[in-house]
């Protein structure tokens, strides 16, 4: 048998240099959503569009990638592959950017030490690198590698730029319907800290309105105020059933994560409440079921009047640690790492959902470094060498 370098011969021409190059340019391009109440990003964002047609697209191009097809929301799709086999995967990665909102100087782009954060070695710094921009120069590489060497694929693979940042499956199931054919198995770049999951609880966004009657805070008995409406709703959602475990994912729950009044004025009660309530789902819940059990919960709130809508959601994702795919993954991992890598299920809620209800499993892998949640971003150099690796290993083991 030969060895994993005599097996995999191509990996050896990936260009390291034109990789961090490429990862440092995409570190100062912007695509951020804005600190506020607005937690979304609509796929055609200026911000967006422009790093996608402006930024990639010419990086895309300039490879010789003449598969490029354009998918409706600000999407690109590559293909690659004599497709003469049935073998087909899917590589994605995303391009909003929505944490590390706090991260001093966050388009800088600089390489120094991650010392401070438990990581002694060179790290690209900017706001993105482990959600997005690290993911891009890997697959950039990639396609520079796969295209230059001119590799035998005789399935096929697909790679997406998804501009997702609506919480919601909807540019994915876009992606999806553009394919001419179905992918046997979904990786989704994404800051694992090169760990491979395998799959997360799902979400559905409850928003929650509460009006009563503005009044100066000198006379609360004369108006209604929405701050004790909203309070009452608070208590109320300690009661949402939310019975049951799954052995894997944990359980559910019902929490929220925005309140907001109106009018904000000086002295004034406000009349209005808005909420939105974190729902979290179980594979085999039902979306409209878990916001009516919330509306029910809530129930007959008079004297204020009350509404209780369903707001973007995320299915739950599942992936058996034996498919193929992710096999043939964990495998890549161990030959260019050394070692065996973790799998874990992870309690936020990801994409990964959408392509497992479409039929196609998915797990999200990649490099990634970061201190807070929403404190400084950096990707370990290293790391983002060894992705690219694996991902090219992993294409070639399943499509090659």
């Amino acid at each position: 048998m030969p060895n994993a370098d005599e097996a995999f011969p191509l990996e050896g021409g990936l260009d390291e240099r034109y990789l961090i190059d490429t990862l440092v340019e995409l570190a100062k391009v912007p695509t951020e959503v804005p600190l506020g109440t607005e937690t979304f990003m609509e796929p055609d964002d200026p911000k967006l569009v422009h790093y996608v047609q402006q930024v990639l697209r010419p990086k895309i191009q300039s490879l010789a990638v003449y598969g490029i097809q354009d998918v409706p929301s600000n999407q690109l799709v590559m293909r690659l592959g004599e497709g003469s086999s049935d073998a087909c995967m899917l590589v994605m990665a995303y391009t909003p950017t929505q944490h590390h909102n706090l991260m001093e100087d966050p388009f800088s782009g600089k390489i120094g030490l991650g010392t401070e954060w438990g990581y002694d070695e060179p790290c690209v710094f900017g706001q993105g690198m482990t959600q997005n921009k690290a993911h891009h120069a890997v697959m950039l590489a990639v396609l520079k590698l796969l295209t230059e060497h001119q590799a035998q694929l005789r399935g096929t693979v697909y790679f997406a730029i998804n501009n997702e940042g609506l919480s919601s499956h909807r540019c994915t199931e876009e992606i999806l319907k553009a394919l001419d054919r179905k992918p046997d198995f979904g990786l989704l770049l994404l800051g694992t800290g090169l760990r491979v999951s395998l799959g997360n609880r799902g979400r559905v966004d409850i928003n929650v309105e509460v009006r009563g009657k503005a009044v100066h805070s000198s006379a609360p008995s004369q108006g209604l105020s929405a701050i004790a409406g909203a309070n009452e709703v608070m208590n109320r959602l300690k009661l949402v059933p939310l019975e049951g475990t799954h052995p894997i994912l944990g359980g559910r729950h019902a929490i929220p994560y925005q309140l907001t009044f109106e009018p904000m004025a000086p002295h004034t009660l406000p009349e209005i409440a808005r909420m939105k309530v974190d729902r979290r789902l179980l594979p085999g819940d039902d979306v409209d079921q878990a916001v009516e059990d919330v509306r029910k919960t809530i129930g007959d709130l008079s004297p204020y009047q009350v509404s209780v809508e369903k707001g973007e959601y995320m299915l739950p994702a599942l992936v058996d640690a034996e498919h193929r795919g992710v096999q043939a993954l964990m495998e890549a991992h161990r030959q260019v790492r050394g070692s065996e890598p973790e799998t874990f299920h992870g309690i936020g809620t990801f994409d990964a959902g959408g392509q497992c209800s479409a039929g196609v499993p998915a797990v999200m892998y990649g490099a990634g470094g970061g201190g807070s949640f929403i404190g400084v971003d950096f990707a370990p150099v290293s790391q983002v060498i060894d992705e690219a690796r694996v991902v090219t290993r992993t294409i070639l083991s399943l499509v090659g």
